[in-house]
């Protein structure tokens, strides 16, 4: 009889033990990443093509705001090596590199998930930033094509592996953390958790 309780007690801790490591809402990164600012960085990983991104950008830009200064927001495009995606990609930085990220950022998802539009050539999307934004298509188009944007692109791939980023939207916290969105129990679970590891980044000495 001994052997098999043993059998079934050793069976009991494993199941134990995945169902805790499923329950687990973030990941610790092996090699954590550096950070800048004066409060906790909150990086978000997202595509303009993902819909479930679209639906997050509000609800996290209301929690980013109620959170102040206590966290320091960085938005990274992923690719997940789809040339659309990387086109998108190119399109934030340029928008940052340009100054007009405040308006181009939710036209953006405007316009992908909500008019239809698609974005295939670099061209399309500088036409869409001279429309909402001060500045020439020449210009957009300019920085879209530029060498500093497509260095900003693969410094952000480079971030995607190092967090070992899977799906979007993700959120890393403190270049320690990634959290998954499932065992978080969704979006709104995430920024929970994510305010959860904010407290205990800002408490850590």
């Amino acid at each position: 009889m001994a052997q098999p309780i043993r059998r079934w007690l050793m069976l009991a801790a494993v199941l134990l033990t995945a169902t805790a490591a499923q329950a687990q809402p973030y990941t610790v990164l092996e090699v954590p990443q550096s950070t800048g600012g004066e409060g906790v960085e909150v990086r978000e990983f997202f595509s303009y093509g993902c819909p479930h991104c679209r639906d997050f950008e509000p609800q996290f830009s209301r929690w980013a705001e109620g959170m102040g200064e206590r966290i320091e927001v960085v938005h990274t495009p992923v690719t997940f090596g789809r040339d659309s995606w990387r086109l998108l990609s190119r399109a934030y930085y340029a928008a940052e590199a340009l100054g007009i990220l405040d308006t181009t950022h939710g036209a953006m998802f405007e316009a992908i998930h909500d008019q239809g539009r698609r974005f295939r050539r670099p061209e399309d999307v500088a036409a869409l930033f001279a429309e909402v934004a001060d500045v020439a298509k020449a210009d957009a188009l300019a920085a879209i094509n530029g060498f500093a944007v497509g260095a900003s692109v693969n410094r952000a791939e480079r971030l995607v592996a190092a967090y070992g980023v899977r799906g979007t939207p993700a959120v890393g916290v403190a270049g320690r953390y990634l959290i998954d969105v499932r065992a978080a129990g969704g979006q709104q679970g995430m920024l929970e958790v994510a305010e959860g590891l904010v407290e205990e980044a800002g408490d850590a000495p």
